[in-house]
């Protein structure tokens, strides 16, 4: 029973992934009229299916990045209702946004479930020192790079013109 209730909740986290970043890798071909809404679609379907392909191998690795590993104590990641509480805070906070039309990003959901879940676990552990570093730093880090890199970059261009 405890495995059906897992699985039909990450279907629910994996549906909600989709209906938020399933068209993003392809919405540039659409909307410079390149190919059809519908030519657009599949083409989004077929990278989305081969992306699952290659999470089969890869799933090591993911699991452990987002399993809460270090973030949170490794009783609390293996509790049934700590993961259930993860995947149903993150999938449900995907998909209102998603709805809503709010730009969101499955990390930033499952991470601040992880973190929710953790400091309502009762246990009040929770690493900041690891969040801030594998999180917070790069989230506040990325603008700016991306705000000197596509300065630097224009210039660059502009220049050679």
């Amino acid at each position: 029973m405890i495995f059906t209730i897992l699985a039909i909740t990450v279907a629910f986290l994996a549906y909600a992934n989709g209906a938020n970043d399933n068209f993003k890798g392809v919405a540039s071909l659409y909307g410079s009229k390149t190919c059809s809404y519908k030519t657009a679609l599949t083409w989004a379907t077929i990278a989305t299916a081969a992306g699952s392909i290659a999470a089969i191998f890869l799933a090591a690795a993911l699991l452990k990045s987002f399993s809460g590993k270090g973030l949170v104590p490794d009783v609390l990641t293996q509790s049934t209702a700590f993961v259930l509480a993860v995947a149903c805070g993150a999938g449900g906070t995907v998909l209102l946004a998603t709805r809503l039309g709010f730009p969101i990003s499955t990390t930033h959901g499952l991470t601040g479930a992880l973190v929710g879940a953790g400091v309502s676990s009762g246990s009040g552990v929770v690493n900041f020192s690891l969040l801030g570093k594998t999180f917070i730093t790069p989230l506040l880090i990325s603008p700016l790079l991306a705000f000197f890199v596509g300065g630097l970059i224009y210039l660059l261009m502009k220049g050679a013109k």
